[in-house]
């Protein structure tokens, strides 16, 4: 399990951008944050020994704690021991991490609940994220075009549909992965559609986090997008207004690494199902770390 100094160190040397659903501020990697809202993100537990490996290069790179309130987090913003690669953004639909040498996002984070399903149509108003630094080069959605990828959501326009601001969110280029279309229109999808039943038709709030798993020279399309070897996926079920003191060793939690090609064609995603514990070792980020210590061990290395 990956522990306090993966989170100290994601700590340090963040870019953090906070606003509403419809408008955010940028500010560049390693400066302090000049408007920080209260909640602090994350406790401190005692590091493992593969931590403290890497205490130094990853202490070296503190620049103060980073404080971010946003429901998204509410089980912990995830983190690393190294911040350098972290720029995190709020959009107020959900928040995430960008990766700058990848063209896309480490992780999504976002909470979906009833209140956030309505009628809303899809916007398919795909476009680059304005709200990234002026130094970052920002994905177009031509960079995907006779790519052989889809535009894959990481955090989904159905999950979105209360409001038009809320929808058109999901499709800044930031939220996007590219994803081989069995992928996408497969499993992926049918893993969307059972989280958004969960909140609709049993009020529950699901927490989600979603990213990409790469080799390491992975292939780029467009303008440097690396493309992921498979999509991970971390679900928690809890009802609706729970927190993390309310969470136990029963609580439904689901983690999922579903391969980027072919071979996810007529596939359940329950057939990827994985340890939370495994998505942490192949990330190197660590996942839920507002749940009391006890609880997420157990939460975590459970098993498919």
């Amino acid at each position: 399990m990956l522990r306090a100094l993966a989170r100290l160190g994601a700590m340090g040397a963040l870019g953090v951008l906070g606003g509403s659903a419809c408008a955010t501020q940028a500010r560049p990697l390693g400066l302090a944050s000049p408007s920080v809202t209260e909640a602090t993100v994350a406790g401190t537990r005692p590091p493992s020994p593969r931590k403290a490996a890497r205490a130094a290069s990853a202490t070296s790179q503190l620049a103060g704690p980073v404080r971010l309130n946003s429901p998204h987090l509410l089980f912990g913003m995830p983190s690393d021991a190294d911040p350098s690669d972290d720029f995190i953004m709020n959009k107020g639909a959900y928040v995430l991490s960008y990766n700058r040498t990848r063209g896309l996002a480490n992780w999504v984070a976002w909470r979906l609940t009833a209140d956030d399903l309505g009628t809303e149509e899809r916007a398919d108003d795909f476009r680059a994220d304005d709200q990234l630094p002026p130094d970052f080069y920002r994905v177009l959605p031509r960079d995907y075009t006779k790519s052989g990828y889809d535009r894959g959501h990481m955090c989904p326009s159905s999950h979105r549909t209360k409001d038009a601001a809320s929808n058109s969110l999901t499709f800044l280029m930031t939220n996007m992965q590219p994803q081989a279309h069995s992928l996408n229109a497969g499993p992926w999808k049918s893993l969307e559609t059972y989280e958004r039943d969960l909140a609709r038709t049993q009020g529950k709030d699901v927490y989600v986090v979603a990213g990409g798993l790469f080799i390491a020279s992975p292939t780029t399309i467009g303008h440097g997008v690396a493309v992921p070897r498979s999509n991970y996926r971390i679900t928690v079920v809890v009802e609706h207004g729970s927190g993390p003191a309310d969470v136990t060793a029963a609580t439904p939690a689901y983690a999922v690494e579903m391969p980027n090609d072919e071979t996810a064609k007529g596939h359940k995603w329950s057939e990827f199902r994985v340890s939370v514990d495994q998505v942490e070792r192949d990330t190197g980020y660590d996942f839920l770390s507002a749940l009391p210590d006890v609880i997420e061990d157990e939460v975590e290395s459970r098993g498919p």
